[in-house]
């Protein structure tokens, strides 16, 4: 499904930001936030729109979204134009219409402000998590007038540029890492029923509960790997693996990393496995299989990550061996 409002622009943004090699016209890529009011007015005169603030108050009165408002001053055949003065009317609606929310204006800010928090230029969290709970209200609206909460979240979700069930995921996963606990619970308690892979979330559910009650945080890890049997995924059991190292349960370790083996594909892949192993052997003060291990990511360093791993490669065999070999009586 198509994105929605300034998601589209969004993304090309935030495309073009990591690879500046990407066509795009200097209005695609534009920061309208940083352009003066009146300069929004001069280049929507430019493009054909004469309009003033008294008179976009006017308009703002009778539409009720930027989408609207565009539609209603185009007047034009040729569509050429069209999403430049989208654009401008977007940033001018946002700034002079604050008390008319639409769902676009929301999503952009919250695309902003993850923005900020993922560069980590956020100066002040409680916008984000004022968002977060803004977001929430708005999805539970839907619901409570009959959507189906995971057909909502999508439909919301196509007006933000950012993937938002991962984007909840790591901000949950953030929190726990700094022991905000009773916060990190409130988000994922109030989002798990909007979220399509449940099992990232069981896994969140599992990390919050291991220092309090660690049987029954190891009864759902059994689980997610007797799960991933069936429908193995890298990234899930690399995440699990990593939330092992603190723990030192080698059964599991040993578990995880066999899971992994078959999907383990390009080099990145690889390599991310030997960081993970490097620092699991040295928590559990096995410094001379960590030496090792090290040695292995040290000498595959010049290897290009993309490359595919080799059926035959000496390397991957041993270190699977390496964590076979794992001394479980001491688990």
């Amino acid at each position: 499904m198509e994105t929605r409002g300034r998601a589209l622009y969004n993304l090309i943004q935030m495309n073009w930001q990591e690879d500046p090699s990407l066509p795009v016209q200097d209005w695609q890529t534009a920061d309208y936030r940083s352009l003066e009011t009146e300069k929004l007015f001069q280049r929507l005169k430019s493009l054909g729109i004469s309009l003033d603030e008294e008179h976009l108050l006017a308009y703002g009165e009778s539409v009720s979204s930027p989408e609207e408002l565009t539609e209603t001053l185009w007047t034009y055949d040729d569509l050429t134009k069209f999403d430049q003065v989208y654009l401008l009317l977007f940033e001018l609606w946002r700034r002079l219409l604050p008390e008319k929310q639409s769902l676009s204006i929301f999503c952009d800010q919250l695309d902003y402000l993850i923005d900020l928090y993922d560069q980590d230029q956020l100066e002040d969290e409680e916008l984000l998590q004022e968002a977060i709970a803004d977001l929430e209200r708005i999805l539970d609206e839907h619901v409570d007038e009959g959507g189906d909460p995971k057909q909502v979240f999508i439909e919301i979700s196509l007006y933000c540029a950012h993937d938002l069930e991962s984007f909840i995921y790591d901000f949950i996963s953030d929190q726990i890492d700094q022991e905000n606990h009773l916060y990190a619970s409130e988000i994922l308690d109030a989002f798990e029923s909007y979220f399509e892979e449940k099992k990232w979330f069981d896994f969140l559910h599992m990390r919050l509960i291991a220092n309090a009650d660690l049987d029954e945080a190891n009864r759902i890890l059994a689980g997610l790997l007797q799960s991933q049997s069936k429908q193995p995924d890298l990234e899930f059991l690399l995440d699990i693996a990593r939330f092992l190292i603190h723990q030192g349960a080698i059964p599991y370790f040993i578990e995880t990393v066999s899971k992994a083996r078959p999907l383990i594909q390009a080099e990145q892949d690889f390599q991310e496995l030997l960081a993970i192993a490097t620092q699991f052997y040295r928590l559990l003060d096995r410094e001379e299989k960590a030496e090792k291990v090290y040695e292995m990511l040290k000498g595959r360093q010049k290897i290009p990550l993309e490359k595919e791993i080799a059926s035959s490669d000496k390397g991957v065999k041993e270190f699977f061996q390496l964590v076979k070999d794992l001394d479980w009586s001491e688990a």
